[in-house]
């Protein structure tokens, strides 16, 4: 039978047609559940964003609190002010409120792999692979340990100034950031020594949750100069001494406590007299970091691990 009205063809371009319009319907469902994708990541973030730095806001208002109590005259204001213009303001973060902020900072993700992790021992290099801005105010804050930067492009900058020294340069941009070497900061093995005339303490901490072992080494040092019959010389003579004998007995205990513990310890965290520190140090054969810490009170072991232990963090502006 002849088709004379060319049916035959009309209902082959019908077919074709409802194949091509169920192919593009098709691809608009898999276009929108991709977009939905992409706007819960970016929800994700923007959420992730603002719990960090609601974290670090409350941070920072602490040290404002602590800072205002102390009055400053209007000159060394005046000083003050010339330092922020030149850098970021320093937060001291809690161990508390580092394990918050690590886990904020866990929970960024980018689907530009973006997120950059740099490490640096000493100064911000010149050939450093960070953004102007950052590069010139992260340059402004020198620390012997040096630094750690984390850039989430156009929503935050953190400068982390870590408790131990960054040993060599490294930076990584990802989709997350890197913060494997932060944990193991916060796990690192140390010995503390808190060297004070008549009184040093000596602990060994495996990580920030406790000392393993520990010693107060107590003497008997004679303290200010008495006018009643003692000439200045002879004085001082006896307190050195008397210091001479104390240091003789923190080396003595010091020995057996690093004979001990040597292969597990990584470094000898040192705070305290620097006349002391320097009688000390030579005999320790640890890798040392020199810092400054409150002197050692029996009822605040915690506040002097939150202190070994402590990351100090600057807010960079973009």
């Amino acid at each position: 039978m002849v088709d004379l009205f060319g049916k035959k063809k009309l209902e082959d371009r019908i077919l074709e047609l409802q194949a091509d319009l169920a192919r593009r319907e098709g691809e608009k469902e898999d276009l929108l559940r991709t977009l939905e994708k992409r706007e819960e990541k970016i929800r994700k973030l923007t959420s992730a964003n603002q719990e960090v730095n609601l974290a670090l806001k409350a941070a920072e208002q602490k040290t404002v609190k602590a800072a205002a109590s102390t009055a400053i005259s209007p000159p060394v204001q005046a000083n003050v002010d010339r330092c922020v213009e030149q850098k970021p303001k320093a937060t001291k973060l809690s161990l508390r409120e580092m394990d918050v902020l690590l886990e904020r900072l866990k929970a960024c993700r980018s689907p530009r792999d973006d997120l950059l992790v740099a490490f640096y021992p000493g100064p911000v290099p010149e050939d450093a692979a960070l953004p102007p801005k950052i590069k010139k105010l992260a340059s402004a804050i020198r620390s012997s340990r040096g630094g750690i930067i984390l850039h989430s492009p156009q929503l935050f900058s953190l400068l982390l100034i870590p408790p131990f020294p960054v040993l060599e340069s490294s930076s990584r941009e990802g989709s997350a950031f890197a913060l494997d070497p932060l944990g193991e900061m916060m796990d690192t093995s140390v010995l503390v020594v808190s060297a004070h005339a008549g009184e040093t303490f000596l602990g060994v901490a495996f990580s920030r949750e406790g000392f393993e072992a520990e010693e107060l080494v107590q003497s008997q040092v004679m303290g200010k100069h008495s006018k009643g019959g003692w000439s200045q010389k002879r004085f001082e003579r006896l307190r050195e001494e008397d210091i001479k004998s104390h240091v003789d007995l923190v080396q003595e205990k010091l020995a057996a406590l690093v004979g001990k513990y040597k292969t597990l310890l990584k470094y000898a965290v040192l705070s305290g007299e620097e006349s002391l520190i320097r009688q000390i140090a030579p005999g320790i054969g640890l890798l040392v970091v020199e810092r400054r810490l409150e002197q050692h009170d029996e009822r605040k072991k915690k506040a002097l691990l939150e202190e070994v232990y402590g990351f100090a963090c600057y807010r960079i502006e973009i």
